[in-house]
């Protein structure tokens, strides 16, 4: 390629590389401190970017500043310390910065970063059934276990048994619980049913006939009836 048609070739890509970014030609002149007009300059091929704005116009649109030049057969392989070595020591020094900031990037890229993994009491063995059917009383084992996200306000977690509460709770997932002796109605509670075991239930509260409503998320599975004095309300489940 002659060296007439490169400012054309170079602003063609220009164009192509902003386009791809989704940047208008305003968004770009902001990003690199210029005005519109200098884009659409460089695009048309009425003016060509110096070397300092080539290695400014690569940083904003995140490429390589080879990707500008079209690749020859003598300059395919062209490197950036061939473009470095030609460049006045102040513009050099420029190269250098937004080299060394592009290694600091990549290297923090490259760094895998696990989650903090916080510890709370996990309750097992203890009969946290979803399903009324499957309730069973058991030996209580509390370990520590650690979870990825737990909620401010959970004071231990408790696996859950059965379906009954899908989708919103799965059957073997753990639930996080607030110790307290009330809910709201409608708020999902892990409750101990006098000689019946634990469960995990929506509450109701019928006032009219003084009742307590266990009610499953799951439509298959139809609402249980009982006394105040048959349960104690151990927590709250919290997300």
């Amino acid at each position: 390629m002659d060296n007439l048609n490169l400012p054309k070739y170079i602003g063609n890509k220009i164009r192509y590389y902003r386009t791809s970014k989704n940047y208008t030609q305003e968004e770009l002149a902001k990003k690199l401190n210029t005005k519109k007009a200098t884009i659409s300059n460089y695009e048309t091929g009425y003016r060509s970017p110096q070397q300092d704005m080539l290695f400014q116009i690569a940083n904003v649109l995140d490429i390589s500043i080879n990707d500008l030049f079209p690749a020859t057969t003598s300059e395919k392989d062209i490197s950036i310390e061939t473009i470095y070595n030609k460049l006045e020591p102040p513009r050099q020094k420029k190269v250098y910065n937004f080299a060394e900031e592009q290694l600091e990037k990549q290297q923090k890229e490259n760094v895998l970063e696990f989650p903090n993994k916080e510890k709370i009491p996990t309750v097992h063995n203890s009969a946290s059934a979803a399903n009324p059917t499957e309730l069973a009383y058991g030996d209580t084992v509390v370990e520590e276990e650690e979870f990825e996200r737990v909620p401010n306000n959970a004071d231990f977690a408790v696996p859950i048994i059965g379906d009954s509460m899908e989708p919103v709770i799965r059957n073997g997932q753990f639930v996080f619980v607030k110790e307290q002796p009330d809910v709201e109605d409608g708020e999902i509670a892990i409750v101990e049913l006098d000689g019946d075991g634990v469960t995990c239930k929506e509450i109701y509260k019928d006032y009219e006939n003084q009742t307590i409503i266990l009610r499953s998320i799951n439509d298959l599975y139809e609402d249980r009836i009982v006394s105040p004095e048959q349960i104690r309300i151990i927590g709250k489940v919290v997300f």
